[in-house]
């Protein structure tokens, strides 16, 4: 399975959601992992925000943002370039779609072509029913609750 992981799935595991674990194995028996370039970065924003703000949930994750880090070295990541930039601009299917997710998903239209039948990963409604809406499939089956 060819996957894209979009941000919200990536923090639910590393912040420890109780189906962080099962969307872990999902991440780990794909062939291909891509992300945008994107997903590292909210990650990693979210996680100095946590050190500042609450500093000992920051502890708790500090071994799984370790793997993390690790794990994304095997994943192909997809700068976010002109051609996603311009995508950006023009409407999704299911609107309003805010900027990072219409980053996201105009990453997913533009990788598409190079990994065939391309799971879209993510727990965001908007990216869910954009990226069902573009014709991806998308997991898990039945997404859990954002977190607030």
């Amino acid at each position: 399975m060819n996957l894209y992981l979009e941000s919200s799935v990536a923090l639910r595991d590393l912040l420890g959601a109780p189906d962080g674990e099962k969307l872990r194995s999902l991440v780990s028996s794909a062939e291909v992992v891509a992300t945008s370039r994107l997903t590292l970065a909210e990650v990693a924003r979210v996680l100095a925000r946590l050190r500042v703000t609450e500093p000992i949930l920051s502890a708790r994750v500090a071994a799984r943002e370790a793997e993390f880090q690790a794990e994304s070295e095997l994943w192909t990541l997809v700068p976010v370039d002109e051609e996603i930039w311009a995508r950006c601009g023009r409407p999704f299917p299911v609107e309003p779609v805010r900027l990072l997710d219409a980053v996201h998903l105009a990453t997913v239209e533009k990788i598409s072509a190079a990994l065939p039948g391309l799971v879209v990963l993510s727990t965001d409604e908007r990216i869910r029913k954009n990226a069902t809406a573009l014709g991806f499939s998308v997991q898990p089956a039945a997404a859990s609750p954002a977190r607030p």
